[in-house]
């Protein structure tokens, strides 16, 4: 199995984002020297819940800062750009980083990323998909092309400069229902699986994802190396400490994302912009979500509880997983703490 990391910047404090930053880059120059194989920027816009709204930019950093780790977007929501802009910057990146670049994309689910920019949700499939088709476009064609869609038209295009990869770099869509593992399967994308699905429902995503890898004449045994899942991370040798350490502000996390994720009238209480107000406040009810949550979604505990579960995603079939280990209000050392315990006592484990 191969592990890497899945980042999104928090922002519990409003006057500490250069030092979240800092801290996120750090945590990536350290895992490269722990061995582990990738990063994945998340993509999101106007809340605390993420502050990569350029992941592009990160990565270009990345590229200079590192050497051997991959760097992917994890997702780049392609209804909220122009495409051949994704086109260009990905392939800029792909080019400074000698081909080390995955394409992560994905439509978005925010309402208030998408109210906010002023697009209506009901278009998010349709301006996925056409994006997707000019992104391919744009990096493959050998002559200029024109495009007359929906949401976007081009005339006489060309892309400069073209990605290093060939014919592109990988292409990995977050997606959970049938029809679109079907879509990934047929066009020949890879998949990637979120954070928050149980590990009953990501054997269950696998077996219906290789049935249809199956159907669309790829004999690679389902081809396992063409899924990539997400999952939130954090062992310490004394699992009490888990618990201690890691829950406010992983529920923290969970519950900004509320704030623009949901409409105005499904959204509960603003969380107050103090962090320490928040843990004041945190309540029994979130710290059983946060229980249940570590028997069936996320990798806490020990590292011989990680091991147990990590084993579990590796029966259904996953050889990729990406570790979601930054949440708002966790201290840095801790971060890395928890990813030198993993690589040196979990991913031994699995690296036959």
């Amino acid at each position: 199995m191969r592990f890497g990391l899945f980042h999104s910047v928090q922002l519990p404090d409003p006057n500490r984002e250069v030092e979240y930053y800092r801290e996120a880059l750090d945590q990536v120059l350290w895992a490269e020297q722990m061995g582990y194989d990738s990063v994945w920027f998340t993509e999101h816009h106007f809340s605390r819940h993420g502050i990569v709204s350029a992941p592009f930019s990160v990565l270009s950093y990345l590229a200079a800062q590192t050497s051997v780790i991959r760097l992917g977007t994890a997702v780049t929501v392609l209804p909220f750009h122009n495409p051949i802009q994704v086109a260009e910057e990905a392939a800029t990146v792909d080019l400074l980083s000698g081909g080390r670049l995955d394409l992560g994309v994905g439509r978005g689910y925010q309402w208030g990323e998408y109210h906010k920019l002023n697009i209506a949700m009901d278009e998010a499939d349709r301006r996925f998909h056409e994006a997707l088709d000019v992104l391919v476009q744009g990096w493959t064609a050998r002559e200029p092309f024109e495009h007359e869609g929906e949401f976007w038209t081009y005339n006489d295009m060309t892309v400069h400069p073209k990605p290093v990869q060939q014919p592109h770099p990988p292409l990995w869509v977050a997606a959970s229902s049938q029809p679109s593992m079907d879509r990934i399967a047929a066009h020949g994308w890879n998949l990637l699986v979120g954070q928050g699905e149980s590990f009953s429902r990501v054997a269950s995503q696998l077996d219906y994802f290789r049935s249809a890898v199956g159907e669309a004449g790829d004999d690679s045994e389902g081809a396992p190396h063409r899924v990539t899942v997400a999952r939130a991370m954090y062992t310490v040798a004394d699992s009490e400490r888990v618990f201690d350490d890691a829950r406010v502000p992983f529920m923290w996390f969970k519950e900004t994302g509320n704030e623009v994720g949901a409409p105005p009238e499904r959204r509960g209480e603003l969380l107050p912009d103090n962090f320490a107000e928040y843990r004041r406040r945190f309540s029994a009810e979130s710290s059983l979500d946060f229980r249940q949550m570590t028997e069936d979604v996320i990798l806490f505990g020990s590292p011989d509880e990680v091991c147990q579960k990590v084993e579990t995603l590796q029966e259904a079939g996953v050889e990729k997983v990406i570790l979601f280990v930054n949440y708002g209000g966790i201290a840095h050392q801790k971060v890395l703490d928890s990813l030198e315990l993993f690589a040196k006592e979990v991913m031994p484990a699995f690296a036959d």
